[in-house]
């Protein structure tokens, strides 16, 4: 027996899960959104670039009133050997007529929660999914609270990378943990004039910057700096395969080492200048799915369907991170997915519509044309020898000391004989980087 009943059961109040009821509510669905934080946002670390306009067909005054913090006009990758980094920025002040904004994401879900409270979505906070089940008509959402069962026509997991909705359905099992990394991050009060000055931007405008090669040929392990409108936020990401090798290799005294690398991160001299300041006001981690098109999990059941990080729809591009809106874009699916079984009454089909729709969509197209792109970007090479290379080669060319034998191939060439790079490695490693592209 079940306490109350509605058409569409929502877990996690993340973007992914807050789309997909918002879009519902809009559309006359009655929904339940459960998240077992207090607030939503509570868990949030990433904080990052949403790129793209997704929301405006959902919340056609989005860009007038969701809490965001600047638009992005300058992207900079930067390849880290030693003291030295290399470099590789655009910066285009017509990019602030792009719809590509940096959030801190515990404010932006607050207020896209309550805008799908207005909407007609019941909230249902502190509140922890135990079990779902699957009947013959229904599905049942279990919670731990007194008499808080809930019956619905679908499920909609929206609950991250440990996804309950998930394991409880069977549709996933245990996470492996070459498909999952930590993320932490911390972000710094410093001022917006302070910001504007340290990253050369007016109003509004913002900077992501990206990193890799820290330290020395360790693959997989990133880091990042956006700029929002009094704060920064500067934090790491690791494979927890990488993350267990340099723990072997007594990297880190305890445990996992990426505190400790985010931490020798922010003291190189290349990065300093751009983090310091005293007033932290967050310092968390979490996991995160990290696949390849070919390795993402199941996601979906008859009346279920997995969304966000649950679905595994996160790529790390190597010059940007895909998540935000992929979240959003899958929770949308879900939502139409829903609405087509409502039309002809064959909810057993929702998990199916889910899947063929988010399979159409760009969110899985992209992953599809990078599906090399992960496995390229495991390479050690890409953060150590590549990395020596061009700033070995950028130092003969600037260095006083260069004679007239220093050519710019010449420099080049004597820093390719000096690295663990053969002549076969870049050109195997050229062909796969194109393909992966």
């Amino acid at each position: 027996m079940t306490d109350v009943s509605v058409d569409v059961v929502v877990v996690g109040a993340g973007r992914a899960g807050v789309a997909a009821a918002f879009k519902l509510a809009d559309e006359g669905f009655e929904v339940a959104l459960v998240e077992r934080a207090k607030q939503p946002g509570m868990k949030n670390v990433t904080g990052g670039v949403l790129y793209g306009s997704i929301l405006d067909d959902l919340v056609p005054e989005f860009p007038e009133e969701a809490p965001l913090e600047r638009h992005v006009v300058e992207h900079n990758i930067k390849l880290l050997h030693g003291d030295a980094e290399v470099s590789i920025g655009y910066r285009d002040l017509e990019l602030r007529e792009e719809p590509n904004y940096t959030l801190m994401l515990g404010k932006f879900d607050r207020w896209f929660v309550d805008r799908a409270v207005e909407q007609g979505v019941t909230f249902v906070s502190e509140t922890t999914v135990q079990d779902v089940t699957q009947e013959a008509d229904r599905a049942v959402v279990h919670t731990d609270r007194e008499n808080g069962d809930i019956a619905c026509d679908a499920v909609i997991g929206a609950d991250g990378v440990n996804t309950t909705v998930g394991r409880k359905t069977g549709i996933q099992r245990t996470m492996r943990n070459e498909d999952m990394a930590l993320s932490v991050k911390k972000v710094i009060d410093v001022g917006r004039e302070t910001i504007d000055q340290r990253f050369n931007l007016d109003s509004d405008e913002g900077a992501a910057y990206i990193y890799t090669g820290f330290p020395e040929g360790a693959p997989t392990i990133g880091y990042f700096i956006y700029t929002f409108e009094e704060y920064i936020s500067v934090g790491a990401v690791g494979g927890l395969e990488t993350l267990r090798w340099l723990g072997d290799e007594g990297y880190g005294d305890t445990g996992t080492p990426l505190y400790s690398l985010l931490e020798e991160f922010m003291e190189l001299d290349t990065v300093r200048p751009y983090v310091q300041g005293d007033a932290v006001e967050e310092y968390q981690g979490i996991l995160v799915p990290e696949h390849s098109y070919d390795t993402l999990p199941d996601r979906h059941d008859r009346r279920v369907a997995l969304v966000g990080d649950a679905a595994g729809l996160v790529l790390n591009k190597g010059y940007t991170f895909r998540g935000l809106d992929y979240g959003i874009k899958s929770g949308l699916v879900a939502a139409e997915a829903a609405m087509e079984c409502t039309e002809d009454g064959n909810w057993d089909a929702f998990g199916r519509r889910y899947d063929d729709r988010l399979e159409a969509s760009y969110v899985l197209q992209d992953m599809k044309q990078h599906r090399h792109l992960p496995k390229f970007l495991k390479n050690e090479r890409m953060y150590g020898a590549y990395p020596g290379i061009a700033t070995e080669t950028l130092r003969g060319m600037y260095s006083a000391e260069t004679d007239a034998s220093g050519l710019t191939w010449r420099q080049a060439y004597r820093a390719f004989r000096r690295s663990d790079a053969g002549v076969l490695d870049l050109l195997k490693d050229g062909y796969r980087g194109l393909r992966s592209l």
